[in-house]
């Protein structure tokens, strides 16, 4: 693998210290198709209430409402909920909450589970947590690792535990001194899990890249934080997630920061209320600045696919011919050969590309080479 890089980031793009609550928006959109449209009931609901199945996950409703008709834009079919502020929950709470009762209940709920595949843990020696924050000026897993890091180590134990793994590792990065710190502070429960410290690198958060970095043996299993808690919410506490982080950020907007939002709610609402702006005109972007995947705005549905968005000043630059510099493929740290696929003028599949930017982000001539691949 070839060196990895460190980003240089605007000091002046700062995250708010504290997570912003935005969880009664008037509606909520879940995402459907046409067939489970037909056989939709309008009807009341409760949070925590199994509406249907989509793409093979169940689709639970996360709060309380009324079935009230259907969204169709650019980012497909929703289901609209209007919320009713009620918050009646279909959870009945578990009986018992103590060290004992969470690891006999976690052995009877693995059975139960069907949604994970657990099968993944088998015969393996090692488990790994990648909490590494990779995105520039993001903080979505930061905050997560801070708020949960009991639950998640609990988890992660008990996951070492009844797979009968050596041991648990947490690869964080060393400027994310606020995981390092929230995790630290319970090792002691957990002998058997450490924490491995790891430069300020991108992407070495990529899953490819770092097991290629760190060159992890065959037999571990990696997760990501948000994994680990969901896995301790439908195991552990019986019940299911219902909101996600999300951090809004960027030079464009005078309050960067993390909010805690309801699951299927529309971005418009948030930025309505919470977000200024310091200027009309902006680019906007989904889950990085470096692939630059976009959207209209007015139309995003907030998933937990969805970690951070967003909101830059507009670059003036001209797309230039290229000048043959090969700084993309010195750049690439998987060798997939972009200056090939650029010269080609047309699409050239590899397998290898993880979609970093980093070929887009280095060009002089401002080609957006990543399309290409």
């Amino acid at each position: 693998m070839k060196k990895l890089v460190t980003l240089a980031k605007d000091p002046l793009i700062k995250v708010s210290s504290r997570i912003t609550s935005f969880l009664e928006p008037e509606y909520i959109y879940l995402p459907i198709d046409e067939e489970i449209r037909q056989n939709i009931d309008y009807k009341k609901v409760k949070k925590g209430d199994l509406l249907y199945s989509w793409q093979g996950k169940k689709q639970y409703s996360p709060v309380s409402g009324k079935i009230v008709g259907f969204l169709q834009n650019s980012q497909g079919l929703f289901l609209k909920i209007q919320n009713d502020y009620r918050e009646e929950d279909s959870y009945n709470g578990v009986k018992e909450f103590t060290t004992m009762s969470i690891r006999t209940n976690f052995q009877s709920q693995i059975k139960n589970f069907p949604d994970f595949d657990w099968s993944k843990f088998k015969n393996q020696k090692t488990l790994i947590l990648n909490g590494i924050e990779d995105e520039p000026y993001a903080a979505t897993r930061t905050f997560l690792n801070k708020l949960k890091s009991q639950e998640i180590l609990e988890m992660l134990d008990l996951l070492r535990e009844t797979f009968q793994m050596n041991e648990v590792l947490l690869y964080l990065k060393e400027n994310d001194r606020e995981s390092i710190e929230a995790f630290s502070k319970y090792l002691g429960t957990y002998p058997k899990i450490s924490i491995q410290i790891l430069p300020d690198y991108y992407p070495i958060g990529h899953e490819v890249i770092l097991k290629s970095y760190l060159h992890l043996p065959e037999d571990s299993v990696l997760l990501r934080p948000e994994e680990v808690y969901e896995l301790y919410l439908n195991t552990i506490r019986d019940r299911k997630r219902d909101t996600i982080l999300l951090t809004i950020t960027g030079n464009a907007i005078e309050n960067p920061q993390v909010f805690e939002v309801k699951i299927g709610t529309s971005l418009k609402e948030i930025l309505k209320e919470h977000i200024h702006f310091k200027t009309a005109e902006y680019n906007f972007y989904i889950n990085g600045l470096m692939h630059r995947e976009t959207a209209d705005v007015k139309e995003v549905i907030l998933t937990p696919e969805i970690r951070v968005l967003y909101f830059m000043n507009p670059l003036h630059y001209k797309t230039k011919p290229c000048v043959h510099c090969g700084k993309c493929n010195e750049i690439c740290p998987l060798k997939c050969n972009p200056y090939l696929s650029v010269n080609k003028k047309q699409k050239e599949a590899s397998s290898k590309c993880i979609h970093c930017g980093l070929c887009t982000f280095i060009c002089p001539s401002y080609i957006d080479i990543e399309k290409f691949l």
